[in-house]
């Protein structure tokens, strides 16, 4: 399922049933126009494809209604082009695959030299962190360009690479512990509000949580300290 583990979890202490290998094929009314259900194709997976996935084929004679009173499209989301094709200069700018503008992932630039993107248009829907990073890169980027400047890297970028971990299994006396989980509303208090379910930890936790070394084993393990 293309959607992160927690989400899945959260849908479903909800009381959320998921159907699986099922098509969306058509929605059914009353005379009044009022939704009565919604008719899926099953599914079932077919041969291989090139990249040795199996992709879902309709099972003839499936179709199968679902009652319900009211839908919810929720088929993911994509950056607006509706401005494309029209015969201006925006027409130059390539495009990924994925419908995003195609950046340079460091500067944010495109391959129009005074047009700069980020955020969703560039990566795709992501983290509201990911935009804002990104958006600052392509303003000290854009600034660059305006000054006359080589639209040049920031020095030192890390551009999601991963620390390298510890090169030991394990360190006499040292024991890993968990971070702490993230208290949540209980289902019962939230599934017919908007409360706010990811709560804050208590200030026990925190200072735990402050207490956990996140470099262990990288920064400072000393084997002649920890043999005397």
């Amino acid at each position: 399922m293309p959607a992160n583990e927690v989400e899945i979890e959260a849908a479903s202490d909800e009381g959320i049933e998921f159907i699986f290998l099922a098509s969306p094929n058509r929605v059914t009314g009353d005379a009044e126009e009022r939704v009565t259900g919604l008719e899926y194709l099953k599914m079932e997976l077919g041969e291989p494809d090139a990249s040795g996935r199996r992709r879902p084929v309709p099972i003839e004679g499936s179709e199968t209604i679902l009652d319900v009173d009211m839908i919810i499209t929720a088929i993911g989301q994509s950056p607006s082009a509706e401005f494309r094709g029209k015969g201006d200069r925006l027409d130059d700018i390539s495009w990924t695959r994925w419908n995003t503008f195609e950046v340079d992932p460091v500067t944010h630039q495109t391959n129009v030299p005074y047009i700069f993107a980020a955020g969703d248009s560039a990566t795709g829907p992501a983290l509201v962190v990911d935009a804002i990073g990104g958006g600052r890169k392509a303003a000290r980027s854009l600034d660059l360009f305006l000054k006359g400047k080589p639209v040049t890297p920031q020095p030192k970028v890390i551009l999601n690479k991963h620390i390298q971990e510890t090169i030991f299994d394990s360190v006499v006396g040292i024991e890993k512990r968990k971070r702490v989980g993230t208290p949540e509303l209980p289902v019962v208090d939230r599934v017919d509000n908007f409360k706010e379910v990811d709560l804050v930890i208590s200030e026990e936790d925190a200072m735990q949580e402050a207490n956990r070394c996140l470099n262990c084993c990288r920064l400072c393990y000393n084997p002649d300290h920890a043999a005397s």
